[in-house]
């Protein structure tokens, strides 16, 4: 916009400058520099673009400005007729613009017309005067007023080898019209007044001679602009952009810098740096994280597009799809553009930053490990919406030759938006990311809580972080659009004068993108990115902190943690809030059916392991084991195997899960729920082989059993206090290391049989633990069965009648393990296992790597594994194979003995048959009155 100004105010100068004195040649008149007109002047025209019908502007803000300035003018001096005078003190004001038309037209591939038309210039010029004619001489003061009708308009050609491929390199002013009007000229004289009169008497004469000198005057100075200025211009741009419009280069190898580092080992002997192969092509945790990572940017269905848009949506965005970001990012400095001429003293500056967009991926290609430190990536976006808001500050120049002069007037400050945007953006880069395990491993918790110092810390464990490739290519870009001006004038004048330089250069602008980005701003990036990191940006952990973590604190919001009867204050930072705030969302949403969206991790996370979503899968002999058995007539020699593990049906979870959530007056308790088998019902099988040979019997049993539960109901109240000075100083490389996390937790006091002694309530304690099934149900499959009343079992066992009696039995199991679960035993185990961590844990002051376990008197209590889990899984397979071999030597000597007696029988004559009989009847008889 001040381009604009600043030549108005230049042409206004020429304009009164010369009709305020009488005519004479117009290299006589002593006006400014022709650099400094050339230059504002193309700043204004370079801003020009084509709208004919538009409707006249007002720019009644603009003239407001206008009449708080003056202009201090050249002294001029003419002769004409014998008659000379000098013009001194020339100062103007109440400058006055009508409007301002600006026309673009595009006439070919190799010319665009810019025409720019100054119409209604009003402005007051006052002066001193000195004269000398004949005899007479003398000197006075006079005024001169520009009729309001004076126009000037200009009409440009730039032209270009073609503007699909090049920039435009050089103009030419095709036409130049100019109507100056004067509309009153006075002077008052200082000596006789008759002099004064002559004066007034030549001013009808003078008048025409110097309109026709200035129209002259006008469209000279302007048509030089085409020859120098613009055309010295033009060729600077062009020169400048003719480096990236070279032919596209085979492209850099992202692993340059990667193959030309020679990297030594860590402290431990391990490597230095973070290898992003081995952690992509690993197993276990860190393999399974990092496919997941790799979902997030996988399009799954053309209608929700990429993943990793709604988590942009839902935690990145802003209200209305808007990224804002800290200008200080770009800049320290307080202003981006500062500039001092003999017009005005500009600074820009700015004020925010907008994004829309960013949810907007189409297509994401990402963390691709090309190298053992070196990351390709490639994205996709449908369009980039860039929203600037400016603040520009213009005060009167300071220079001694200064042509305004505001006095004390103050600055003007204006707030505008610059929007433009680019669409369907394709970004290929690579990144060299040299990450010290070292360091990174030794970063503690405290350090990053504060979501602040994140990035800092992180780049401190960076020795080497380098763009190895970047390439940026567009399909198109919309002209931008300025706004927010003084008036709707000066909006006109701005947004069209952009999108005039953006038809001449959008096409070349889009071109010279690839090597643009892969070459100069890649190497800018690069230079940025070596001043990052360094120790002093990442704080140590508050050492003041010396109690117990306050959950509320922890994972809540202030206000949250307030209701909970909590503090108020934030000593950990934001992070963990952050990210269960981001859990606790995932955890409360449902899908259509009710059922949580967690169901979706767990699918993924189990198809990795079994390549069946919710179902885990153990196959190969679980146990195997050899007996003979004599009961009840019955010898025989059993063999019994189990096989082929299976749980199904997990991700049957209900909405919402509650898990580490905070309670009310309580700062080291959480609460902990879940529903399982919610959809259907969660069922855990395996396959049981029994195989017997006796005397008289011989089986071969293979049959899968199961059981399905449905619509569990869990719940766990933990007690967990963690000491605040470990938590914080708790290194990231003992991350995944259990007995670290355990020796955070307050140790409790052991007596000599590791039993707990003194406050019941400290260190970890199971406070409530509850499961209760609504319907449990077992089932048979027989594989291959030799013994036909197993049929029958599988009948009995789907009965309404067993599945009654099957949820009876596993509420009451249920209830059991809950007793032992929340009883003396396993706290005693946790107990042992809080006091012990410190000794198991590397960055533990009490570290012992040869510890092997501490020696408590024995207890007679039930004997464990330390894998509860196993544990259970263990006797679960138990009971259930006892159920089933018991069922089966019932079964079968039941079988044996009824055929026995049926060999007996046979044995037998008629008569004792009937005393058999006799002795049955009253053998019955007997029972019946005993019953009754």
């Amino acid at each position: 916009m001040w381009c604009s100004l600043q030549y108005l105010l230049l042409l206004t100068a020429i304009v009164a400058t010369t009709a305020s004195s009488p005519s004479t040649p117009a290299r006589s008149i002593n006006l400014p520099t022709k650099t400094n007109v050339s230059n504002a002047l193309y700043q204004y025209l370079s801003t020009s673009t084509n709208d004919s019908s538009r409707k006249l502007q007002t720019f009644d803000a603009l003239n407001e400005i206008f009449a708080e300035i003056s202009l201090d003018l050249p002294d001029a001096t003419v002769d004409r007729s014998g008659l000379e005078i000098t013009i001194t003190e020339l100062v103007c004001r109440d400058l006055n613009v009508g409007d301002i038309q600006i026309d673009h037209e595009i006439q070919s591939p190799t010319s665009q017309k810019v025409g720019v038309d100054v119409i209604g210039i009003k402005i007051m010029c006052n002066f001193r005067y000195a004269y000398r004619w004949t005899i007479f001489s003398g000197e006075g003061a006079g005024n001169a007023v520009l009729d309001p009708t004076s126009n000037a308009s200009i009409d440009m050609e730039f032209k270009s080898k073609d503007y699909s491929m090049y920039p435009p390199a050089d103009v030419d002013v095709a036409e130049c019209r100019t109507d100056v009007q004067i509309a009153d000229m006075n002077f008052d004289g200082d000596g006789v007044g008759i002099l004064s009169g002559i004066l007034n008497l030549f001013e009808g004469l003078l008048r025409d001679t110097i309109e026709g000198e200035l129209n002259t005057l006008v469209c000279n100075e302007l048509s030089g602009l085409g020859d120098d200025a613009l055309d010295e211009f033009l060729l600077a741009v062009s020169t400048q952009l003719d480096v990236f419009l070279e032919p596209e280069v085979a492209g850099t190898n992202p692993l340059y810098f990667e193959d030309s580092l020679e990297l030594h080992a860590g402290s431990d002997g391990l490597p230095l740096y973070l290898d992003f192969q081995e952690m992509k092509n690993g197993t276990g945790l860190v393999g399974s994280a990092w496919e997941e990572l790799d979902k997030l940017f996988t399009v799954s269905n053309a209608t929700e597009g990429v993943p990793f848009n709604n988590i942009m949506r839902d935690y990145v965005l802003q209200e209305g799809g808007m990224l804002e970001i800290d200008p200080s990012i770009l800049s320290s400095a307080n202003s981006f553009f500062n500039g001092h001429d003999i017009l005005t003293e500009t600074s820009m500056s700015i004020k925010s930053i907008k994004i829309k967009g960013l949810d907007s991926f189409t297509k994401m290609d990402v963390l691709k490990a090309i190298g053992k430190h070196t990351l390709w990536n490639s994205v996709q976006l449908d369009y980039l919406d860039i929203v600037v808001e400016i603040e520009s500050v213009m005060k009167a120049s300071s220079k001694d030759d200064a042509v305004i002069v505001a006095g004390n007037s103050p600055p003007i400050k204006e707030l505008f938006t610059v929007d433009f945007k680019v669409t369907d953006i394709t970004v290929d880069f690579s990144i060299f990311l040299g990450i010290n395990l070292d360091t990174l491993g030794n970063l503690q918790l405290g350090s990053v809580l504060d979501m602040t110092f994140i990035f800092p810390c992180l780049l401190n464990a960076i020795d080497n972080l380098s763009i190895t490739e970047l390439s940026v290519k567009v399909e198109d870009m919309v002209p931008p659009t300025l706004s927010g001006f003084l008036d709707p004038g000066v909006d006109y004048l701005i947004s069209k004068g952009a999108k005039s330089l953006f038809h001449m250069y959008e096409a070349v602008l889009i071109r010279t993108m690839p090597n643009f980005f892969d070459s100069f701003v890649r190497e800018k990036l690069n230079e940025i990115l070596t001043d990052f990191g360094g120790a002093d940006g990442c704080p140590a952990p508050d050492s003041s902190l010396k109690g117990i973590v306050d959950f509320r604190a922890l994972l809540l919001p202030v206000q949250r943690s307030v209701e909970l009867l909590g503090s108020g204050d934030s000593p950990y930072g934001s992070l963990v809030r952050s990210i269960y705030g981001v859990v606790k969302k995932l955890m409360a949403a449902s899908d259509e059916n009710g059922l949580s969206q967690m169901n979706s991790i767990i699918k993924s996370m189990t198809a990795s392991q079994s390549n069946v979503q919710g179902d885990l899968s153990f196959p190969g002999e679980l146990f195997g084991t050899k007996m003979n058995v004599a009961l009840n007539g019955l010898n025989a020699a059993i063999e019994l195997s189990m096989k082929d593990l299976a749980v199904t049906n997990i991700d049957t979870l209900g909405a919402p899960i509650t898990l580490l959530q905070p309670m009310k007056g309580e700062s080291s308790v959480l609460n902990n729920s879940v529903s399982i088998g919610v959809s259907d019902a969660v069922r855990t099988s395996f396959t049981l082989k029994v195989m017997g040979k006796g005397d008289e019997v011989e089986v071969n049993n293979e049959l899968e059993l199961g059981i399905s539960m449905s619509n569990v109901d869990m719940i766990l109240e933990l007690l967990a206090e963690i000491q605040e000075e470990p938590f914080l100083q708790f290194p990231v490389k003992d991350i995944t290391n259990m007995n670290c996390w355990l020796a955070t937790v307050v140790r409790p006091i052991l007596n000599n049989y590791g039993v707990r002694e003194g406050e019941a309530d400290s260190g970890i304690v199971l406070r409530k633990v509850s499961v209760a099934v609504a319907e449990a149900g077992l089932d048979m499959k027989c594989i291959e069965c030799t013994s036909p009343l197993l049929l029958d079992m599988q009948d009995v066992l789907s009965s309404q009648k067993g599945i009654e009696d099957t949820t009876l039995v596993a509420n009451n199991i249920f209830e059991y393990l809950s007793k032992v679960t929340g009883g003396d035993w396993v706290q005693t185990i946790i107990d042992k296992a809080v006091y012990e961590a410190g000794m198991k844990c590397p960055h533990s002051p009490t570290y012992d790597k040869d510890f092997v376990g501490l020696q408590f008197d024995e207890l007679v209590v039930p004997q464990t594994s330390e894998d509860s889990i196993s544990f259970l899984i263990a006797i679960i397979a138990v009971v259930g194979t006892l159920i089933v071999v018991v069922s089966l030597l019932v079964v079968s000597t039941r079988w044996v003995s009824k055929r026995r007696h049926q060999r007996w029988l046979k044995m037998l004559s008629r008569p004792q048959l009937l005393v058999l009989e006799k002795i049955q009847l009253e053998d019955e008889a007997r029972e019946k009155d005993l019953n009754g």
